[in-house]
C-alpha cells in the first residue's frame, strides 16, 4: 500500500499491481516533476526470478526518478547488513538485484548516509541472526534532495520502521545518455529476435570456413536491432 499525505500537493498519473500483491507502484507529479514510488515485497526464498521481472516492469519508468523500498527479504551486503554466527549463504536474488540498482542507477539512501554503521532492522529467530532487509533505493537524480534517513525502534512489527527525507523542490530530470537495460535481455520475445538475426547472419553472411575476426564485423546489424 502506498499512502500519500493529503496536504502533498501530487497529482497521481498512474498507478498498478502484480497479480500476487508483491509490489505496487504509483506515478505522480510534484511541482510539475514526475516521481515513481516503488512498494516491494520480496519473496523470503532466493528468487532471482522476481527481480528480473521487477526490472522489467521499471524499464518502463526509467526516464523518471524512481524511489524503490520495502521488505526485500535481503540484505544488500552480507557483511555490513547482517549479523550472524553463520557464513553468509550466496545468493542469487541479491546478484540480480545489484544488477537491477546498477542498470536503474540507484542508491541505498542509508547506507548513502551512514557507510560503516551497522544497524538492522529484522531479527530472525530461526537464524539467530540480525539483518537490515528494510531500505529504499533512490535515482541518483534524487540524491541532491535527500535530506535524511533513519531506522527506528520496533515497536508494533517484527520489523524495524524506516523513514528518509526528501526536498520535494524537484527539477525535471535530463535526459542522461541512454544504456542497455539488461533486463530486457533477458524476456522471452528478445530472446527469440536476437536468435532470427544470429541464425541470419551465420547463414547468409560468415563464411563456411568461421573467421573470428569477422565475427564482430558481421554482428554490427545487432546494434541497429536493438
Amino acid at each position: 500500500v502506498i499512502l500519500f499525505s493529503a496536504k502533498l500537493s501530487a497529482s497521481v498519473i498512474a498507478s498498478d499491481h502484480d497479480s500476487t500483491d508483491r509490489w505496487s507502484y504509483c506515478h505522480i507529479t510534484v511541482n510539475n516533476s514526475p516521481l515513481l514510488f516503488f512498494n516491494i515485497y520480496a519473496p523470503t526464498k532466493d528468487d532471482p526470478f522476481f527481480f528480473q521481472e521487477l526490472s522489467a516492469t521499471l524499464n518502463n519508468f526509467s526516464h523518471i526518478p524512481i524511489i524503490l523500498g520495502g521488505d526485500f527479504n535481503l540484505p544488500l551486503d552480507p557483511i555490513l547488513d547482517q549479523k550472524s554466527t553463520c557464513r553468509p549463504a550466496s545468493s542469487r536474488a541479491r546478484h540480480h538485484l545489484h544488477t537491477l540498482i546498477s542498470d536503474f542507477g540507484l542508491v541505498d539512501a542509508w547506507r548513502l548516509q551512514h557507510p560503516t554503521e551497522k544497524d538492522f532492522t529484522f531479527y530472525s529467530h530461526p537464524h539467530c541472526s540480525f539483518s537490515r532487509i528494510d531500505f529504499f533505493l533512490l535515482s541518483k537524480s534524487l540524491l541532491p534532495n535527500l535530506l535524511g534517513s533513519s531506522i527506528h525502534p520496533a515497536i508494533i512489527s517484527d520489523h524495524s520502521p524506516i523513514s528518509f527525507s526528501l526536498d520535494l523542490n524537484l527539477t525535471s530530470p535530463r535526459h542522461n545518455q541512454w544504456c542497455l537495460n539488461t533486463a530486457f535481455l533477458l524476456t522471452h520475445n528478445s530472446k527469440i529476435l536476437f536468435a532470427f538475426n544470429l541464425n541470419f547472419i551465420f547463414k547468409k553472411t560468415l563464411p563456411r570456413t568461421f573467421l573470428p575476426q569477422l565475427f564482430g564485423k558481421r554482428t554490427k546489424p545487432l546494434f541497429g536491432v536493438i
